[in-house]
This record gives C-alpha cells, sequence and structure tokens, in this order.
C-alpha cells in the first residue's frame, strides 16, 4: 500500500497535476513556501513579519536547504492582520500560522495611513526558468467583499483576484518567467469588486513552484582534530553560582546534572552524580585566578569539602563523583581546580578511573594558578568516577581536601536531544514598569541565538529588543516608555518561536516599593540545593511580576544581632563584633524601603549571647527603622541542632519574646520546623544540623508570603498611632525561680508614669495584665501572685515576664524569663 500524503505533499501534488503533462513528466519540482505575517511558521517555511521593508537575502527551499534566490518588501504595506483564518481547508496544506496572518494595505485612511499597493519582490531567479506562484489570504468576522488585485511583473504583466473574506479554501495561480534582472514583483492592492469602505487587501501566504535544480553542496562537517574540541565546565560550591554555560552543582551530598550543557550550550547527553559525600562548602577560595587558566572567580571562589578528622560534627574521609554517558572510544581531559586561604599544606589526591586509572594532585592551599589534570578513555560502559581525598603531602590537621572545578574536553560531537525554546516571563497579568529592568527568561535546549520582540498592541506589531546566546537563559530588559496594558513579548530561534501566554502591563507609574532583607546565613541562602530554592530568592521571585516591589538581600552568613545594628552603636565589653555598615540597618535605610525583614535563627545563641542582649539589639534597630518611617518584620529563632540544652532554651526564650513584644511584626519560623527538642525536623535538616533544606526554605518563603507585604500601600506604611518602642534597662524579678507564691519586680528608679506588667506563656498567650502609676526617685517594686497565672501541677512552667513604661507614643519595654514551680 502507498503511504497517504501529507496535506503538503498534497498541495504539491495538485500543483503539479495542474502544471505538467501527466505523461512522461520526470522533472521533480521545488518550492519556496513564504508565510507573510508575524506569527511564523516551521521550517521549511520562510517568515517575513516586517510589512514595511522586510527581506530574506537566502530564501530556503522545501528541502530546507538554502538558495540563492531573496524577497524584499519594496512597496510597504499599512500593517498585519492577525484575524485570519485558522481552519484552512486541509488539502491546502498551509499551516495555521501562515493562513490565521497576513499583511494588509488600504486606500481610506485606518491608523492614521493609507497604503492604496504593497509589494514584494522575488529575486536571483533564473530567467530562462518559469515561476508558478500559489496566493492565499485570509481575514474573518468580514461582511463585505474584500477582494484583491495580485499584478504579477516579469517578463510579461499578469494579474489575478482573491477575495480574502473569510477566506478557507481559496487560492490564486499564475506562471510567470522573470524579467531580465532577474526579478517577479507582486504588488497587491484592492479589487474592482472590493466593496470594503476602506479598500482593505492582503497578502498571506505564497508558494513559489519551479524546476528543481541543483543546490550547493552542504558545507563539509567540521573537523575532529585537536583545534576542534567541546568543553563542559562544572562549578561546584554553593555561595555563588557561575553563568551559562557554567553547570552549577550546588549540593555537596548528592547533588548531580543528568545532562551537561557544553560551553557552546548544548546539550551533551553527559551525566554527572555524586555518589560518595562531601562534608560542606568552602566559601574562602581565590576570587582572583590567573587569566590564563580561564576560569571565573564565581567557580574559584568556593568548593566542596572533605575532612579525614570530625569537623562540624562530620567526617568524609573521601568523596566521588561520577560521570556518565561518555563515548568509550573517545579520549577525555579532565582538568581539576580548587583553592582555600590557607598557609599549610592543603594537597588534594583526584583518582581518575576510567578503561584505565591515573592519581593527580593539587595543593589548593591559596591556590590561583595551578591545576591537576588527567587523560583517559571512559570505562566500556562510558563512565569516570573522580575519587576525591587528602594527598599525601596534606599537613593539615583535619586532612582537609576540596574540589571545585571540573573542566572535561573532547573531540566534538553533535548536540545530544531535541531542540526546544519556551518563554517562561513574562507571561501574563505582569505589572512592569518602564525603565525598570525585570528579566525576560525562558527554557531552550541546544540553541545558539535567540531574538527577543515586544508588541505593545497585543501582537499586531513587533519590535526587537535584542538577539542573545540562547544558554543565557534570562535577558535584563530595559521597559520601554510606551504604556499599554497590551503587550507581549516573543522569543524566536531558527524555526522555533514562542509568545507569552497572554497581555501584561507596561505602566508609567514610578512608584518602588523596596524590602530589605537583614539577616545570616539562612537569609542568605545556605542550605538550599540552589540559589532559586533559598526562601529570599524564592520571594524575589515572586514579586518579580510587579517591578514596583524589590527585594535587597543583605544578609550574611555568621552574622549576629550585632552585626545589624546601626553604625556607630556601642557594643558591650567582650564582644568582639562591630556592626558592618554594608549590611546594617543603616546601610538598609539607604534604599529608602518600605520594609525590613530581619531573619537571625541562631548565631546569637551560638555564641551564647543573652536574651536581654539580643532583645535590646532588635529594639535598637527596629526604633531606628521606625524612627525613619519603615515598618519591620523579626522572624523568630529557628531551630538548631544545640548539644548544650542552654543555648536550645536561649532560642525559645528568644522566640517567645519576640512573639510578645512584636506581635503581629513577629514572623514564625519555628512552629512546624522544630522537634520537641528544639532541634530541626529531619525532613527539614540540610545536612548539618544548622540550616534548612529546600523544604524549609519553601516553608519559610510561605511564611513570608502569608504577610502580604505586595497588597500593602508602601507610599506611607507608618501607622500613626503605633507607638515607638525602645530597650528598657534595668528591670529585675525575684526570686527566679520562684516557688514563694509571690513574683517582685524592681523598678530602676529613674521610671515613673505608667507601668504595664504582662505575663506571657510559652505558646504565646497573656496569662496576666496588670497597669498602674508609679512616681519617679527611688527604687520601685511591684508584687504579684503567681497563683493569679500559674498552673498548680507542681511542674515548672516558664513564662515571660514584659514590662513597659508608657509615656505618651514612646514606649520602653524589658522582656525577662521567669520559672515558677
Amino acid at each position: 500500500m502507498s503511504p497517504t500524503p501529507t496535506p503538503l505533499v498534497t498541495l504539491y501534488l495538485l500543483l503539479l497535476g495542474t502544471l505538467l503533462p501527466q505523461q512522461g513528466f520526470t522533472q521533480a519540482r521545488d518550492s519556496l513556501l513564504i508565510d507573510f505575517g508575524t506569527v511564523p511558521s516551521a521550517l521549511p517555511w520562510n517568515n517575513l513579519p516586517d510589512f514595511a521593508g522586510g527581506s530574506i537575502a537566502s530564501l530556503t527551499n522545501s528541502r530546507s536547504l538554502p538558495t540563492s534566490y531573496s524577497i524584499s518588501v519594496t512597496d510597504a504595506f499599512t500593517g498585519v492582520n492577525t484575524a485570519g483564518t485558522q481552519d484552512a481547508d486541509p488539502e491546502l496544506g498551509l499551516p495555521a500560522s501562515a493562513t490565521g496572518d497576513s499583511f494588509f494595505g488600504n486606500t481610506g485612511e485606518f491608523g492614521g495611513s493609507t497604503e492604496p499597493t504593497g509589494a514584494v519582490t522575488l529575486s536571483g531567479l533564473r530567467t530562462d526558468k518559469e515561476y508558478t506562484l500559489t496566493i492565499f489570504a485570509s481575514r474573518n468576522g468580514a461582511n463585505d467583499n474584500r477582494e484583491a488585485a495580485y499584478v504579477l511583473e516579469g517578463e510579461s504583466t499578469e494579474t489575478v483576484y482573491l477575495d480574502a473574506a473569510n477566506n478557507e479554501s481559496g487560492v490564486v495561480r499564475i506562471t510567470q518567467v522573470p524579467a531580465a534582472d532577474g526579478t517577479i514583483r507582486l504588488q497587491a492592492g484592492p479589487g474592482p469588486n472590493n466593496d470594503n469602505p476602506t479598500g482593505f487587501y492582503y497578502l498571506g501566504a505564497v508558494i513559489v513552484s519551479y524546476d528543481q535544480e541543483d543546490t550547493p553542496p552542504p558545507p563539509p562537517p567540521p573537523p575532529t582534530g585537536p583545534d576542534e574540541l567541546d568543553t563542559v565546565l562544572v562549578d561546584f560550591g554553593g555561595s555563588s553560582t557561575s553563568p551559562a554555560p557554567w553547570n552549577n552543582i550546588t549540593d555537596p551530598d548528592a547533588g548531580s546534572i543528568a545532562d551537561l550543557q557544553n560551553s557552546s550550550g548544548f546539550q551533551t547527553g553527559y551525566g554527572l552524580n555524586i555518589y560518595d559525600r562531601f562534608n560542606n562548602i568552602n566559601t574562602n577560595g581565590t576570587l582572583n585566578p590567573n587569566s590564563d587558566l580561564d576560569l571565573v572567580a564565581s567557580a574559584t571562589g568556593d568548593s566542596f569539602f572533605g575532612n579525614v578528622s570530625e569537623f562540624g560534627g562530620r567526617t568524609e574521609p573521601t568523596a566521588g563523583l561520577e560521570l556518565t554517558g561518555l563515548n568509550p572510544e573517545k579520549t577525555y581531559s579532565v582538568e581539576l581546580f580548587a583553592s582555600r586561604s590557607a598557609s599549610d599544606n592543603r594537597e588534594t589526591q583526584y583518582i581518575v578511573t576510567g578503561a584505565t586509572r591515573d592519581s593527580v594532585y593539587l595543593d589548593v592551599a591559596s591556590n590561583a594558578d595551578s591545576i591537576a589534570v588527567a587523560t583517559l578513555q571512559p570505562s566500556a560502559e562510558g563512565t569516570l568516577r573522580i575519587d576525591v581525598g587528602p594527598g599525601p603531602n596534606n599537613t593539615n590537621g583535619s586532612k582537609f581536601y576540596y574540589l571545585g572545578v571540573l573542566r572535561l574536553t573532547y573531540a566534538n560531537e553533535d548536540a545530544a536531544g531535541e531542540t526546544t525554546l519556551k518563554l517562561t516571563a513574562p507571561n501574563g497579568g505582569e505589572f512592569w514598569q518602564a525603565g525598570k529592568t525585570p528579566s525576560i527568561t525562558w527554557e531552550s535546549q541546544n540553541l545558539t541565538d535567540v531574538v527577543l520582540e515586544y508588541s505593545i498592541n497585543n501582537g499586531q506589531d513587533w519590535t526587537t529588543i535584542d538577539t542573545v546566546p540562547a544558554f543565557d537563559r534570562s535577558y535584563s530588559w530595559t521597559v520601554p516608555a510606551t504604556p499599554t496594558d497590551s503587550a507581549l513579548v516573543r522569543i524566536l530561534a531558527d524555526s522555533l518561536f514562542d509568545v507569552s501566554d497572554s497581555v501584561f502591563e507596561i505602566s508609567s507609574d514610578t512608584t518602588s516599593c523596596t524590602i530589605v532583607v537583614l539577616g545570616s546565613s539562612t537569609a542568605e541562602g545556605t542550605g538550599a540545593s540552589n540559589p532559586d530554592s533559598a526562601w529570599v530568592n524564592r520571594y524575589a521571585d515572586y514579586l518579580s511580576d510587579d517591578t514596583r516591589y524589590e527585594v535587597v538581600n543583605l544578609a550574611r552568613g555568621g552574622y549576629t544581632t550585632y552585626h545589624i545594628l546601626p553604625t556607630g552603636a556601642d557594643v558591650p565589653a567582650g564582644v568582639n563584633i562591630t556592626p558592618d555598615p554594608t549590611r546594617n540597618i543603616t546601610r538598609a535605610l539607604e534604599y529608602d524601603p518600605f520594609a525590613v525583614i530581619i531573619n537571625m535563627p541562631s548565631n546569637d545563641a551560638a555564641n551564647n549571647f543573652p536574651v536581654e542582649d539580643q532583645l535590646e539589639n532588635f529594639a535598637a534597630v527596629i526604633t531606628m527603622a521606625r524612627e525613619a518611617g519603615v515598618e519591620v518584620w523579626v522572624a523568630t529563632t529557628q531551630p538548631r541542632n544545640f548539644t548544650n540544652t542552654s543555648q536550645v532554651e536561649l532560642q525559645r526564650e528568644v522566640r517567645d519574646s519576640l512573639f510578645a513584644i512584636y506581635g503581629d511584626r513577629a514572623i514564625d519560623f519555628w512552629t512546624g520546623v522544630a522537634d520537641g527538642n528544639g532541634f530541626i525536623l529531619d525532613s527539614l535538616d540540610s545536612g548539618d544540623g544548622i540550616h534548612l533544606n529546600d523544604a524549609g526554605h519553601r516553608l519559610l518563603f510561605d511564611r513570608v508570603v502569608d504577610l502580604r507585604l505586595d497588597t500593602f500601600d508602601c507610599s506611607g506604611m507608618t501607622d500613626p498611632v503605633r507607638s515607638i518602642i525602645t530597650s528598657l534597662s534595668g528591670v529585675s524579678v525575684f526570686p527566679n525561680p520562684n516557688s514563694t507564691g509571690v513574683l517582685n519586680i524592681t523598678l530602676p528608679a529613674e521610671v515613673s508614669g505608667l507601668v504595664e506588667v504582662r505575663i506571657i506563656d510559652l505558646l504565646g498567650r497573656e496569662r496576666f495584665r496588670q497597669e498602674g502609676r508609679i512616681a519617679s526617685g527611688g527604687q520601685q517594686r511591684l508584687q504579684i501572685p503567681t497563683g493569679d497565672f500559674a498552673g498548680r501541677t507542681g511542674a515548672g512552667e516558664y513564662f515571660i515576664c514584659l514590662v513597659t513604661v508608657k509615656d505618651g507614643n514612646h514606649w520602653r519595654r524589658q522582656a525577662v524569663g521567669v520559672m515558677i514551680r
């Protein structure tokens, strides 16, 4: 049985049947498929989107081969019609992308312009050949006659007519010999039967058919000698990722990439996975690698590390990774780099095993210009294993070893997998302000470059933004000053394209709503498998649909409440920390934010800073912000697997105090994260007992989203009736622990006015409240019967005693922990 012809083949056969005698036919036919409009058609179609002056220098034929023929718009049309048929007769073999849009012109004024005729010219044609042009156009929803007259000028001049109104099956054909200069000019205008009052006419698709001819031979395949190599670059570490075409492995426990990308941005089909885990991530590598190494600082500045002696509660005497999917018949060069600022010898041994085995060594200590290289063939299964551990000359006490960069080099080969392209943002509904620089993002595979375009009239007209490497997958676009609620973005590459799913808004609004995050390693992103999974980055991405909102992250690993104090703030004796003017509240306010989020999970407790000191630091930071008209949200402490139970209690006390003091401005980063011991739930632990994994970061992100800061009027956040709360000191509570039935509270001598005492339990519930006035002069004492709030189980209960001195709109407050037996 003969195969059923495809619709496109059917059209070719119809053309052949009408143009050629049936007997003795031996000459094959070729075609040029040309689509006029802004919605491109897939190869072998040629797309001409520019109605005013577009051109294609080398048309592709129906066999997807280049020709010496060209086409150009030589008489401008008015614009692009996008209301053509999507349901053309299948016998025509025309895709909906070609029938659904077209160039149009008009004799009566439309959109401020008239174009009584429009024309395109085919050039480079052979004067000894005949060319048959099949013409199609469609305009749905028309209840009048929209006949076009198509005048073809070549060796002779002939005219054919086609009514585009609601056309789904009509075409016109005409055969012409080119003029002496090798051109055929196709001019369109309204036909004699056109009764549309504006004289609209259309040109949607043209098929140029001719006797098949020799085509230039395809270029020879690229040589595979030593000068033609492919490269795969891998960055191991998590403090910063490297830009494409680098591949980033950020999980030292079980990181993997199923399909590595080479330095040309193409997929290799090679995989990489860690099968013997490292301990953690070193962030003290070099930021100034020797330029001859051709490595980026983001890759050399961090690395994975392991250790023989215990460090951070773990030992990892060896680590290992495996490359898979390699060609057993090829030879691969494996280059390895790592760096760690150090004065001792931190030699690392890399055992590379494939069809053979090779051991190479690298002293990582303060390394900026050395690499280790092994060259060998993979195993018969297509694998190379790299086992990492301390070298024989390593003198470090913990035998630290490192892996920061892997560069794999091999004779070049074709890309693996399909060619794909998908626009991911903007995809509809965004609010982007003119002058801001949001990111256009996409997903692609095996493409070299992509073209970015935008439209401000729902796709009727398109303007080019830029042509950029496909592997960038992101482009910071300066939004043009063209306000519209009908904007679209389109991305094109080769025969592929994608458009925003629906329109978004470009606005002239200049509102700026900045949110600054102050914090330590969790806010910086530690624990997440990649930066996109960290809670702050998730939140920034969540807000990216509306450019009025911007997140500035000043967090830095290891920071405490002392680091974020105002610049110049006094620090108690014995605390060897000074405020960081680049990452503290003073710096945060320079961004003119409407909100500040503080995320200090556990470093204060790790340093055994008292509850009172921590609360005083929070108060100093928040007071400075509120005096500047900026609201602050304070995340509670987070669980940490402290072996010292007193540090766990510090965490709990600060948590409860933050709830009691800041109420709805406290963010619960404890509930659902901690187990009964105050440790991180196993399901949320990144593996070090300190930081949260992706699921944990997602939970924190959800808690911040629940604040709904993106619904606030950020033009004036300060609540005029909200009191300014500063720190109070000198309050003492005794006896503590207490079993006497009476709690004595002593206040400083200078205190006067209205005093409020609140007792808060560990669940944040208020159990007691009393207000009264006192006069200054002499030490003040209040007595509170514990039976008014404490249980009678005989077991100890823990409470927060919150003392507030109220003076108009300025309140001073101190929290003291109390044990009642």
